[in-house]
C-alpha cells in the first residue's frame, strides 16, 4: 500500500499560514516577503474532499484511484501538524482499503505516525517509514509535508515568464535532503499578495539535473487556497500522477474522534 497523498500541496498542498492580503510591491521583493506571502497559504481549518489520482507511464498506460478524503490542521499544537484520512473508493477491487497519516512538526523530531486498514484482513496494520525515492505516486512523504523556511537557503532569480504567466522564481538548496540538491519554485507574480500562490516546483537530484515538474492549479474557497489539480511530470521516467480534488468542502468541523483507527475500519459518516 503505497498511499501518500496526506498533504499534498499537497503543502500539496495543504498548508499552515495566512498570507498577508496587502499589494506586492513594485520593486523586487526579499526573498523572504516572497515565500511568506506565496508559499504559506491559508487551508482552513478542515476539509472533506472526494480525490482522484490518475497514474500515467511513459507508454500512456493510465491507472485510476478514486478516495474520500478528510484532512484537519493542528497548526503544532501537541506537535501535530495535520490529520489525513483517505479511503479508497474505486477500482472497486481496492474499496474500502483505508489510509490514516498523522503529521509532526520537524521541530519534535517525530516520523509521521501512518496507519492502513486492509478490509479482506479486517485489521489495521501500522506502516514504517517509507523509502524517500519511491516516487510511484509523484511525490513522497518528504514532498508532501511543509518546509521551515530555515531548512533551506533561498535564493530570489527574479521574475521569469512560463505560459505568458509572470512568477516570482526561487531556488532553494536543502540544508539536509537525500534526495535533492534543490527545489526551484515558481510563484504567480500578482497585484496582491493574496493571491499568489505557487504553480509550478521543479525538483533537482544531487548531480544536479531536473528530476520532475509539478504543476498546481488552485481555488479559493471562502477564505482558504485549496489546491485543485497537481501534475506531477517526471522527466527521467516520462511518467505523469494527476491529482484532482472534487466536492471540497472547507472548515466543515471534523472531530478529533474521526481520525482514529475505529474510522478506519468502521468507516466514515457524516
Amino acid at each position: 500500500m503505497k498511499l501518500k497523498m496526506g498533504r499534498l500541496r499537497c503543502y500539496p498542498f495543504v498548508v499552515l499560514l495566512s498570507a498577508l492580503a496587502t499589494p506586492a510591491t513594485s520593486a523586487d521583493p526579499g526573498v523572504e516577503e516572497v515565500i511568506n506571502n506565496c508559499y504559506y497559504k491559508h487551508a482552513g481549518k478542515d476539509q472533506r474532499s472526494e480525490l482522484i489520482a490518475i497514474l500515467r507511464d511513459s507508454n500512456g498506460n493510465e491507472k485510476r484511484y478514486e478516495f474520500a478524503r478528510l484532512w484537519k490542521d493542528y497548526s503544532g499544537e501537541g506537535d501535530l501538524v495535520d490529520k489525513v484520512i483517505i479511503f479508497t473508493l474505486k477500482p472497486l477491487v481496492n474499496k474500502d482499503i483505508a489510509f490514516m497519516r498523522w503529521g509532526y512538526s520537524i521541530e519534535s523530531g517525530k516520523n509521521a505516525e501512518q496507519w492502513v486498514y486492509l478490509p479482506e484482513t479486517r485489521m489495521t496494520r501500522r506502516l514504517a517509514k517509507r523509502d524517500p525515492e519511491n516516487g510511484d505516486w509523484g511525490l513522497n512523504d518528504e514532498e508532501l509535508r511543509i518546509r521551515n523556511l530555515d531548512e533551506d537557503d533561498h535564493t530570489y532569480l527574479g521574475v521569469h515568464t512560463f505560459e505568458k504567466r509572470e512568477f516570482y522564481v526561487v531556488e532553494s538548496r536543502p540544508k539536509s535532503d537525500p534526495i535533492y540538491s534543490k527545489r526551484v519554485a515558481w510563484y504567480r507574480k500578482t497585484d496582491d499578495w493574496d493571491s499568489c500562490v505557487e504553480g509550478r516546483l521543479d525538483y533537482y537530484d544531487k548531480q544536479g539535473d531536473l528530476v520532475k515538474k509539478q504543476f498546481t492549479k488552485w481555488d479559493k474557497i471562502d477564505d482558504a487556497w485549496i489546491w485543485r489539480s497537481v501534475v506531477v511530470k517526471n522527466a527521467q521516467t516520462e511518467s505523469t500522477v494527476v491529482y484532482k480534488m472534487k466536492d471540497i468542502e472547507v472548515n466543515v468541523g471534523l472531530d478529533d474522534s474521526v481520525f482514529s483507527k475505529r474510522t478506519l475500519e468502521r468507516g466514515y459518516r457524516p
